[in-house]
């Protein structure tokens, strides 16, 4: 029987909604998308702060310094860093019901020790049993000393506590202990979740939404199932390269670059070429030709996608290379321009999600206002930056619940829903 839950703090209750704070300093400082969250989580004085080997100010001094940030800079850079940063206020209501019904709540945060202060400071330290900070204990997650450390404190065995975090390694981590371990994609996904582990939970019933003129799809973990990143390991030993270098490799600076359209396919290419240790462009393309060969299209959201059409604007908005509408109906007969009432492409735009501005972007395009629009994207943090703009969203754990969640809203079928292939 489960007894406990532990929660993680960044990403899970405490999120960057809302980027647009830190892409002004990336613009007024002339940086590429995403490096000031990159520079700063991916510095060696964030990774020892985590530990409690430094502190705050070590991790801002190496990002001033990595990026050339004047002193009188750096206050007001530090503020509007965390600017964009929300609390789920909906999570910290799913908190206190399950404390009401008896069950343990823990936190369980890979921070520095500031973040006691800022709990107390928000009046959160009463929502836990324990609150376990890794810059504290000088232990970080997957590390199964600080699960163990948490289990200890509640007074729980691991077969009696969930843990909720939004890295993959952290909850696996949790798994191999014998905790259950959850991916957060979201509250109600969550709530899904934890009623099936058993916990007095009650998940929402989706009622139709009024005056939905609009229904906006994301592609890859949508209508793309992304099955080719199950073969990442494989690949990796193949190259020679280290755990985690691909992923790396292929969805770092450099593509995000390319997705908003700032370098060409040719240098994302030479990229891949040093990255990867090929010898040269065609050795990339026939890379590209193998790992990618397992992707696909899900036939039930192809199937939604056009018995929504004419009913309802449909809209394609990705995050996507140059040519990508090419390539889809190159490979696999589909053109996503003819498919959709609107397509929008990143790299065709120069805007990427989860910038508000894509959004807004798509809205204009489509004619209509934010409530009469629904989202559904994979990433958590694309729908919470749509849901700020007051858009409806989905977030897409699963294409079959999914497709019931948006049939729900809708107040009727969408399509047919099938396995994938």
């Amino acid at each position: 029987m489960i007894r406990a839950v532990i929660w993680d703090w960044g990403g899970v209750l405490m999120r960057t909604m809302d980027i647009r704070p830190r892409m002004a300093w990336e613009r007024r400082l002339r940086l590429p998308p995403g490096t000031l969250a990159n520079t700063f989580f991916g510095s060696q004085s964030w990774e020892r702060a985590q530990r409690g080997e430094s502190s705050l100010d070590d991790v801002w001094a190496e990002v001033a310094d990595r990026l050339g940030i004047s002193p009188t800079d750096l206050p007001a850079l530090r503020r509007d860093f965390w600017a964009g940063d929300h609390l789920d206020e909906e999570l910290v209501g799913l908190i206190r019901e399950l404390r009401r019904a008896g069950i343990r709540m823990a936190l369980l945060s890979n921070h520095p020790t500031r973040l006691y202060r800022l709990l107390a400071g928000r009046g959160l330290m009463t929502l836990f049993d324990t609150v376990v900070v890794s810059g504290e204990e000088g232990l970080t997650k997957p590390d199964p000393a600080i699960y163990r450390l948490t289990l200890d404190r509640l007074g729980v065995a691991p077969e009696e506590a969930v843990f909720v975090d939004d890295w993959r390694p952290n909850v696996e981590g949790a798994r191999q202990l014998g905790m259950t371990g959850l991916y957060f994609q979201g509250a109600l996904h969550l709530r899904r979740a934890l009623a099936d582990a058993g916990l007095p939970v009650r998940p929402p019933v989706l009622r139709p939404l009024p005056g939905i003129r609009a229904v906006i799809f994301d592609w890859g973990g949508v209508l793309s199932p992304l099955d080719f990143l199950k073969q990442t390991p494989q690949w990796e030993a193949r190259l020679g390269l280290p755990s985690g270098t691909l992923d790396r490799v292929l969805w770092g600076p450099e593509w995000k670059l390319l997705e908003m359209g700032a370098i060409s396919q040719e240098e994302y290419d030479h990229h891949l070429m040093r990255a990867l240790g090929l010898p040269d462009r065609e050795a990339v393309q026939q890379f590209y030709r193998e790992y990618y060969a397992s992707d696909g299209l899900h036939p039930g959201v192809v199937a939604a996608v056009r018995s929504l059409r004419g009913r309802y604007r449909v809209a394609l908005l990705t995050n996507a290379f140059p040519g990508h509408a090419e390539s889809l109906q190159r490979r696999h007969g589909f053109d996503p321009r003819a498919e959709f009432d609107l397509y929008v492409n990143s790299a065709e735009v120069g805007l990427a999600k989860p910038d508000p501005a894509i959004y807004q972007l798509t809205l204009d395009r489509l004619g209509v206002r934010p409530e009469e629009a629904i989202f559904i994207d994979d990433q958590v943090r694309n729908t919470d930056a749509a849901h700020l703009l007051g858009i409806h969203t989905i977030v897409c754990a699963d294409v079959e619940t999914a497709l019931a969640d948006l049939s729900a809203l809708l107040g009727h079928p969408v399509g047919e829903v099938k396995g994938e292939k």
